[in-house]
């Protein structure tokens, strides 16, 4: 039995069955998790519905997001009514799970074996791809990645490792903040080879993965007037954990502090619902509210222009990061720790690390109490925001808004991409989930094991074993690790920011426990 099944791992049938039975298990689960809407979809339908518009009435989301996921969204819900949503998802997930077998297989049958195994019964990885947005695009786009990793290093040439590039450059049109997987330009660097030869195959990561996302900024600059990968990014890192989780974001903290409180006092407080909920400056710096973080943005953008690219915001975080070192270093590693030692459960929505609700006052038996412990009700609209600031949201009242439109022509569009994106939103599954079938799903995954287990025992056995290739398997594992930071610098803990590098994580572990020894006569030839 045991040779039958090492053969079946390191054979072409294996990854058809691998295939199949993610299929199989992605169906399953849909009884339990039907397809829902995941995080910021919204967003990336508005992107997706105005992609051949040269000159679209929102060009906010188009500009914030880069086009792969809005892509991949959007299609699951357009084609045949959303009737093939759910089909794309299971395809994405079987299309992870059969690459990271594959990149597996390279250490040994048995990894392969035990990383297909491990990631089919993985609860909380499998969940993402019940919920549409960006992370089951990118956990597709990392898993490929992490195959074309693989047998680079394995069996390295030019060619390869420009596919790695090609790689990283999906992965960043997938979500722009993944351009930080850059950095695998390194590892042929630190692989066996001669020295031109290394630094070849580092140019051709470079070069390659650099001439897709340099395309996408001049397609932005030329299009749109936006020279910028994504706009926006630069006021994520740090202002945004600064002013949310960490809540060190303070007037005293500098002058671009001052100025933007003067801004929030002059702009924002003096209108609904602020002005009738009596929010004060101190709650707004306080209150570590999402709410009003939403409408600074759209403050940033009417106040100082949409074409400062949100450089007050950059700056105050900045500030706060320089007047509370401690506390901003404190919440990154509070972040990275939650992100590597929690699970994740449908219906888990708040972010842990946000603390505890913050309660509003009572409003005299007048005004309703806003939801979620926040200080104003909701309703934010930041993707209405244009260069020429046309779109207004205008509050008749402390909990009603309309939007005003300064170019009336404008209306009629606007309204026809809400209509579609409200069509694209109902599209989902509205069968009944079976609600105990998803509660063994819940309880399955509170007791797999953390992607922390996985990254310990997986460097304790590398340097104990020292198993074939385990530069390729270290080095994947630290790009996991670059992008779960990337994310702690700048928001919460979410565990949809970890998951889609989670496998990297576990073909670690187990690729350091059963992965297998190098052959000596090969080892000595790679040296020379």
């Amino acid at each position: 039995m045991r040779d039958v099944l090492e053969r079946l791992a390191s054979r072409p049938l294996g990854g058809v069955l691998v295939f199949a039975a993610a299929l199989v298990v992605y169906g399953l689960r849909a009884r339990g998790w039907p397809l829902t809407a995941g995080r910021d979809l919204d967003e990336y339908l508005y992107a997706y519905i105005q992609l051949d518009d040269a000159d679209p009435v929102l060009p906010w989301s188009l500009l914030f997001r880069t086009p792969v996921t809005p892509l991949v969204a959007g299609f699951a819900l357009d084609m045949l009514d959303g009737a093939l949503a759910e089909i794309v998802m299971a395809l994405l997930f079987a299309l992870s799970i059969l690459c990271w077998s594959v990149a597996a297989r390279t250490f040994g049958p048995w990894v392969a074996l035990a990383t297909a195994l491990a990631l089919l019964l993985y609860p909380a990885y499998g969940l993402l791809f019940h919920e549409l947005s960006s992370e089951p695009v990118f956990a597709t786009a990392f898993a490929l990645l992490a195959l074309l990793v693989v047998r680079a290093a394995d069996s390295p040439s030019a060619g390869r490792w420009a596919g790695v590039g090609l790689g990283v450059a999906l992965c960043a049109l997938v979500r722009p903040g993944n351009v930080v997987l850059l950095a695998l330009v390194l590892l042929p660097l630190v692989l066996p080879g001669s020295l031109w030869d290394r630094l070849v195959r580092a140019a051709a990561v470079g070069l390659v993965a650099l001439v897709p996302l340099v395309g996408w900024t001049i397609h932005n600059g030329v299009r749109y007037d936006t020279w910028a990968l994504a706009r926006g990014g630069n006021a994520v890192i740090p202002f945004y954990r600064a002013f949310i989780s960490d809540r060190i974001v303070h007037p005293d903290n500098g002058p671009r502090s001052r100025e933007l409180a003067e801004a929030i006092r002059r702009h924002l407080l003096v209108r609904e619902p602020y002005r009738s909920y009596g929010v004060t400056l101190d709650d707004v710096f306080s209150s570590g509210s999402f709410r009003i973080h939403e409408d600074l943005y759209l403050l940033s953008d009417e106040v100082f222009g949409w074409e400062t690219d949100y450089a007050i915001l950059r700056d105050a975080g900045i500030e706060a990061v320089r007047a509370h070192p401690l506390a901003y270093a404190r919440g990154v590693a509070k972040t990275v720790w939650l992100q590597l030692s929690e699970s994740l459960f449908r219906g888990q929505t708040q972010p842990a690390s946000r603390g505890a609700p913050v309660p509003a006052a009572p409003r005299r038996g007048v005004l309703p109490e806003p939801s979620e412990g926040q200080p104003i009700p909701g309703g934010q609209v930041v993707w209405i925001s244009r260069p020429d600031n046309v779109i207004r949201q205008v509050w008749r009242s402390p909990t009603e808004f309309s939007f005003a439109f300064s170019d009336p022509s404008l209306r009629e569009r606007f309204e026809a991409v809400v209509e579609r994106r409200d069509e694209l939103l109902g599209s989902f599954p509205d069968r009944e989930p079976n609600a105990t079938l998803a509660l063994r799903l819940d309880q399955a995954s509170r007791w797999f094991p953390r992607p922390i287990i996985f990254l310990v025992v997986g460097l304790v056995a590398i340097a104990w074993r020292r198993p074939r290739g385990s530069r390729a398997l270290v080095a994947l594992a630290l790009a996991g690790l670059l992008v779960v930071l990337l994310n702690a610098l700048g928001l919460f803990a979410d565990r949809h920011f970890v998951l889609p590098v989670t496998p990297a994580f576990v073909l670690l572990g187990l690729g350091g426990l059963l992965g297998r020894r190098p052959d000596p006569s090969q080892s000595e030839r790679q040296r020379t």
